[in-house]
C-alpha cells in the first residue's frame, strides 16, 4: 500500500511539473511572437523617419511657406498607405509644427509643452527614440512616438495611437484561459486581451499597473523571466512570462489562469485516486493490470496535453510547416493556406519544394542548409511562389526537431508575408527619391549617386558630366497658363528629355523647372569627354525644340543647359555642383536656348558677387548705408532742390558704388528693405527743413526702384511714412525710371495718381534710354523730366546727342513739364542748355553729392565744389 500511493504520488508531482513546464513553454512562445510583431512596427516606422530625414537634408534653403505647404502634401501622401501609423510631423527646434500630415497640426503650432517632448527636441542628428504611452492634449488620445533628431536642432516623430496594439493583439489566435498585455516602462497598460473576456476589451487604457510580478520583472534587470503570481488587474492567479521588447520602452506580459492550466493534472490527480481506491477494493491481483493501465492513462493524457499545446501554437498568425526527416509535409495550418493558397491536402505528402520561386540559387539553399545541420534553425527572407504562380517575399524560420537521443524527427517552418511591408517600404522609397510630378529621380537620388561615385575608389581614370537645364521663362508659362497646364508641360518635357538619355544615366528633376543630367563613362581623354558630353546636351536642346502642345495648344519652350566634367575617382561634391550652376548661369546670361561649359573665370567673379551679397545683407542692421545730398539749381544759380543718394561705406571695401550694389540689392529684393530706409531718412530731413527759414523751400528728390513701385502697398508705405516724419508730401519728388511703365503700366499710373492727390510729384528719370509711349506720357502725373547724363555729356561733340536734348526739352515745354540736365561738368554744357530752354541743372559743375553736414546753403552758378 505505501509503494502504491508513493507511485501515485511520484506521477502526481510530474504531471504537476509537467503541466507547469508546459504553461510556461506556451507564454513564453506567444511573449516571442508578440515582442516580434511590436518590433516589426517600429521597424517600418524606422525606415520611415530615415527616408523622412534624408528628404529635409535637401532642402538647404529652409522650410519657407510654400516648401511647408509642399512637405505636408508629401508627408500626407507617405502616411496614406500606411494605415498602422497615425500621423507624421515635422518639428523645429523649439518644438512649433513645420509640417505634418494631421490637418489639426498646422505649421507653427507647439508641440514642445507635450509629455516628452522635451526629450525629443534634445535628440542629436539621427539620434532615435521611442517614447512610452502619454495623454496628448493635442490628439486629445493616448499615442506612442516614435521620433528622429535633424540636423537643424528639429525632430521628425510618427505617432501611434494605442489602439493599432489592442486590434494586433486581438488578431492572434488564443487558447481558453490565456491573456496577454503590453506594459510600458511607466507601467501603464498600453494593450490587453483575454480569450475569457467576450470580443476583447480596450478598457483600461493608460491604466497604472501594480503588483509584485511588474516590480519583481523589473527589478531583476532580466530580458524575460516567468512567474506565477495573483492579477493586479483582475485577480486570478495566472502562469507569467514577462519579456522585454527588445530596445522598446515595452514589455509583453502573457498569462494563462492557473487554474485552466492545471485543469488536466487535476482531472488526473482524481482519477489516480480513484484508481488506488479501486485497487484496494480489487486486491493485489489486479495491482499490476491497474498499474498497466495507470502508464497507458498517463501516457495518452501527456500526448493530449501536447497536443494541446501544438495546436495552440500551430493557429497563430504565422504561417506553418511540419516535415519528417526526409522533408515530407506531414502538417499545414489555414495561415500557410492563406499566404500560399495551397490547402492543407494539397501539400500533405509533397516537400516544400513546391514553393520554390527559382530565384535563388544551389548556394543560397546551401548556406541555409549549413546553418539548420549546425545550429539547427535558419531564419532569413526569401522569395517563394504562390499556387496561382505570383512571387512574393517572406520571413522564414525553419528549426530541426531532435528526439532524446539527438536524432532527426522532425523540421517546423513558420513563415510570414512581407508583400504589404515590402510595398509600404517601396511606396517610402518612392517618395522619398522620386519627383512624384515627373516620375524622375530626385534630388536626394542625384546626390546619392554623386556620392557613390565619391565612396567607389575602384573607378578608372574615366570622365563624368554633370548637366544642368532650366527651361526658359518658365514662370511667365505658369503664370500666364496656370499651373495646371504649368505641371504638364513639366511632365512632357521630362518624358523628351528621358527618351534621349541612356538607361545607364540618371535624369532627376531637382525643383520647379530645374532638371540635372549625370552621364557616366565619358572615356579618360578630356577632349573626347568634353565632346561627347556637348553631344548629350544638344540632343537635350533638341529634344525641347518641337511644340509643345498643351490642351491642343502649341507652345515652344526652350531650355538652358549647363554642363561641367569630372574624374569619376576624384568627386567633389560641392565643386562639381557650384560649377554646374555657375555654367547654367553663363548659359542664361549668352541669351537662353544654349548651352555653357563651366568657365573658372566666372567662377570667381560670381563667388566676388556672392561675398558681395553677403556683405550687403549686413550693411542694413549694421548701419553702413548713408545718404548724400547733390544739389539741383536753377539758371539763376539758385538752389531749387537736392537728389538724395544712396552710398554704402563697407569697413573693408571702403565706398561701394551704387552702380555695383543696387542692381544685386533689386535682383535679390533686398532693395525693399534699402529703399525703404532711404525714402524714410530722406523724409526725416525734409521734415527738419521744413522748419528752416533757409531751406524750407527745397524740394527732395528720391529715386523709387522698380522693385519697389510694383509693390502692392507702395502707396501705403510712402503715405505712411509721410505721416510718421511730417514731411511736407507737396517738397517730395520720386524719380522713377521708363522700365516701370513697359509692363503693368495702369497699376503704375493709378499709384502715381493717389500720390499726387497727396501732393507727392514724380520725375521721369534717365528719359531718353529707354522706350516711352508719348501719348501714355501724357497720361501720367508727371512733374518734370530728366535728361541722362549721357546726352548731356556728349551734346557738344555728338550732333545725335544734341538732338535728342533739343527734342526732350520740347517735349516738356508742349507737355508743361519742368526739365532738368543730370551730369553737367562744364560752363559750355550749361551755356548751351540754357540757350536751349533747359532751366535747371545738376552735375559736378554745381556741387559733387555730398554728407548733409557739408551741403551748403547756396551756390554760386560758375563754381563748383572739389569733391
Amino acid at each position: 500500500m505505501v509503494l502504491l500511493l508513493a507511485v501515485i504520488g511520484s506521477f502526481a508531482i510530474e504531471q504537476y511539473w509537467h503541466d507547469t513546464q508546459a504553461a510556461e513553454e506556451r507564454n513564453s512562445a506567444r511573449a516571442d511572437l508578440v515582442a516580434g510583431w511590436v518590433s516589426s512596427i517600429f521597424t517600418s516606422s524606422e525606415v520611415m523617419l530615415a527616408s523622412v530625414s534624408a528628404h529635409l537634408e535637401d532642402e538647404a534653403a529652409g522650410i519657407e511657406d510654400e516648401t511647408s505647404l509642399q512637405l505636408t502634401h508629401w508627408l500626407s501622401a507617405l502616411i496614406a498607405d500606411l494605415a498602422f501609423f497615425d500621423s507624421i510631423s515635422v518639428l523645429d527646434s523649439q518644438g512649433r509644427v513645420l509640417a505634418s500630415s494631421r490637418s489639426d497640426y498646422p505649421p507653427g503650432r507647439p508641440l514642445g509643452g507635450l509629455p516628452y517632448y522635451h526629450r525629443l527636441l534634445s535628440l542629436a542628428p539621427g539620434e532615435q527614440t521611442v517614447t512610452p504611452l502619454f495623454w496628448s492634449s493635442a490628439a486629445l488620445g493616448y499615442r506612442v512616438v516614435h521620433a528622429r533628431g535633424l540636423a537643424d536642432g528639429g525632430v521628425v516623430s510618427v505617432e501611434l495611437k494605442p489602439e493599432l496594439f489592442y486590434h494586433g493583439l486581438a488578431s492572434m489566435s488564443m487558447a481558453a484561459g490565456q491573456s496577454t498585455a503590453i506594459i510600458d516602462t511607466e507601467k501603464q497598460l498600453v494593450a490587453r486581451f483575454s480569450a475569457f473576456e467576450e470580443d476583447g476589451s480596450e478598457g483600461g487604457l493608460g491604466k497604472m499597473v501594480h503588483g509584485a510580478l511588474i516590480e519583481t520583472f523589473l527589478q531583476s534587470g532580466q530580458q524575460r523571466g516567468n512567474y506565477r503570481a495573483s492579477s493586479a488587474l483582475d485577480g486570478e492567479e495566472r502562469f507569467y512570462a514577462v519579456g522585454q521588447i527588445g530596445e522598446l520602452p515595452f514589455m509583453t506580459v502573457i498569462g494563462e489562469e492557473v487554474a485552466v492550466a492545471l485543469e488536466g493534472w487535476v482531472q488526473r490527480l482524481w482519477l489516480y485516486l480513484a484508481i488506488m481506491v479501486t485497487v484496494i477494493a480489487l486486491g493485489g491481483l489486479l495491482l499490476r493490470h491497474y498499474f498497466n493501465r495507470l502508464w497507458l492513462e498517463g501516457e495518452s493524457l501527456r500526448h493530449e496535453a501536447q497536443l494541446r499545446i501544438a495546436a495552440a501554437a500551430f493557429e497563430t498568425h504565422l504561417g506553418m510547416l511540419i516535415t519528417d526527416a526526409q522533408g515530407i509535409i506531414l502538417r499545414a495550418n489555414a495561415t500557410f493556406t492563406r499566404i500560399t493558397g495551397y490547402a492543407e491536402a494539397e501539400v500533405l505528402g509533397r516537400t516544400p519544394h513546391l514553393l520554390s520561386s527559382g530565384l535563388h540559387d544551389e548556394a543560397f539553399y546551401a548556406e541555409m542548409w549549413e546553418s539548420i545541420e549546425c545550429r539547427d534553425s535558419w531564419q532569413g527572407e526569401i522569395w517563394n511562389r504562390r499556387r496561382n504562380g505570383e512571387v512574393f517575399p517572406e520571413w522564414l524560420t525553419i528549426s530541426a526537431v531532435r528526439n532524446a537521443e539527438k536524432e532527426l524527427t522532425h523540421y517546423v517552418a513558420t513563415l510570414s508575408d512581407l508583400t504589404e511591408r515590402k510595398a509600404a517600404e517601396r511606396k517610402i522609397h518612392q517618395l522619398a527619391f522620386f519627383d512624384p510630378l515627373t516620375g524622375l529621380p530626385n534630388r536626394r537620388l542625384l546626390m546619392d549617386r554623386l556620392q557613390g561615385m565619391q565612396r567607389d575608389n575602384e573607378r578608372g581614370d574615366c570622365f563624368a558630366a554633370l548637366i544642368f537645364l532650366d527651361l526658359d521663362n518658365f514662370k511667365r508659362v505658369n503664370d500666364t497658363l496656370g499651373h495646371r497646364r504649368g505641371d504638364q508641360l513639366l511632365r512632357q518635357v521630362a518624358e523628351r528629355l528621358h527618351a534621349v538619355v541612356r538607361e545607364t544615366d540618371t535624369l532627376a528633376r531637382l525643383g520647379a523647372d530645374e532638371f540635372a543630367l549625370l552621364v557616366q563613362g565619358l572615356g579618360e581623354c578630356f577632349e573626347e569627354a568634353a565632346k561627347d558630353a556637348e553631344e548629350v546636351a544638344l540632343k537635350l536642346l533638341s529634344a525641347l525644340q518641337a511644340p509643345q502642345v498643351l490642351d491642343g495648344e502649341p507652345l515652344v519652350v526652350t531650355g538652358s543647359l549647363g554642363v561641367t566634367l569630372f574624374h569619376e575617382h576624384e568627386v567633389d561634391l560641392d565643386g562639381i555642383l557650384q560649377q554646374a550652376d555657375t555654367a547654367l548661369f553663363q548659359a542664361k546670361v549668352a541669351g537662353r536656348d544654349t548651352l555653357s561649359f563651366f568657365d573658372p573665370e566666372i567662377q570667381a567673379r560670381l563667388q566676388a558677387r556672392a561675398r558681395l551679397e553677403s556683405d550687403l545683407r549686413q550693411a542694413l542692421p549694421r548701419g553702413e548705408f548713408q545718404l548724400y545730398y547733390q544739389p539741383q539749381i536753377t539758371a539763376d544759380g539758385e538752389m531749387c532742390g537736392v537728389e538724395a543718394l544712396l552710398r554704402w561705406q563697407h569697413p573693408g571695401r571702403g565706398v561701394v558704388s551704387p552702380g555695383e550694389f543696387i542692381p544685386l540689392a533689386e535682383e535679390n529684393r533686398m532693395i525693399l528693405a534699402i529703399g525703404g530706409w532711404a525714402l524714410e531718412s530722406a523724409c526725416r530731413q525734409l521734415a527738419f527743413w521744413a522748419a528752416d527759414p533757409e531751406r524750407q523751400h527745397l524740394v527732395m528728390a528720391v529715386n523709387v526702384s522698380p522693385v519697389q513701385f510694383r509693390e502692392d502697398d507702395f502707396v501705403e508705405q510712402v503715405l505712411a511714412i509721410l505721416d510718421a516724419t511730417r514731411a511736407p508730401a507737396r517738397r517730395l519728388k520720386l524719380e522713377v525710371t521708363e522700365s516701370l511703365f513697359m509692363e503693368e503700366r495702369d497699376d503704375a499710373r493709378a499709384k502715381m495718381l493717389r500720390l499726387s492727390e497727396r501732393g507727392v510729384r514724380f520725375s521721369l528719370d534717365d528719359f531718353g534710354t529707354g522706350y516711352s509711349s508719348l501719348s501714355y506720357l501724357k497720361r501720367l502725373p508727371l512733374a518734370q523730366l530728366k535728361i541722362d547724363q549721357s546726352f548731356v555729356r556728349d551734346l557738344l561733340e555728338d550732333q545725335t546727342s544734341a538732338a535728342i536734348v533739343i527734342s526732350i526739352i520740347s517735349l516738356a515745354r508742349s507737355l508743361e513739364l519742368d526739365v532738368i540736365a543730370e551730369g553737367g561738368e562744364t560752363e559750355a554744357q550749361r551755356d548751351w542748355l540754357t540757350t536751349h530752354g533747359c532751366t535747371r541743372f545738376q552735375g559736378y559743375l554745381f556741387s559733387r553729392p555730398q554728407p548733409l553736414e557739408r551741403l551748403p546753403l547756396s551756390l554760386s552758378a560758375t563754381t563748383s565744389d572739389s569733391p
